[in-house]
């Protein structure tokens, strides 16, 4: 092999092997990224299911079978609190139910992560079946 074909087969490993290193290192934290939006959208969705259960368990219906919005207001407030997380709640205007949605603020590298629930006294089993349920 002459010199000038030493050098130029050099610098093409040279150039193949810096390929492959950025090709790998972008695949690791492309890799990463996705198991740490994985893990802030199981937190979320923990967050969602314990306060599905709070309201469930708690007395937070009056007799026509909709919210009092005091008792709600009490027991998600009576959440254990997490510094990176943000919850809200808005009821609806007819008190048939009341929206909660938990967000994550955005971080340097990720978008704000945020979902959103609709929780009805029906639906979390507070009110009465009706006759014609049985049918």
């Amino acid at each position: 092999m002459t010199l000038t074909e030493v050098v130029v087969s050099a610098l093409i490993l040279g150039i193949s092997s810096q390929a492959s290193l950025q090709g790998w290192s972008r695949n690791s934290q492309a890799a990463a990224s996705s198991a740490r939006t994985d893990q802030q959208l199981r937190f979320l969705e923990q967050r969602l299911l314990a306060s599905r259960r709070a309201l469930a368990s708690a007395a937070v219906v009056d007799l026509a079978c909709r919210w009092d919005r005091a008792a709600v207001v009490a027991v998600l407030e009576g959440l254990p609190k997490d510094a990176d997380l943000s919850s809200t709640w808005e009821f609806q205007p007819s008190g048939e139910g009341v929206w909660l949605t938990v967000a994550l603020p955005a971080s340097e590298t990720e978008p704000p992560i945020q979902r959103s629930q609709l929780f009805t006294p029906a639906g979390l089993g507070h009110c009465p079946r009706e006759a014609n349920d049985d049918q």
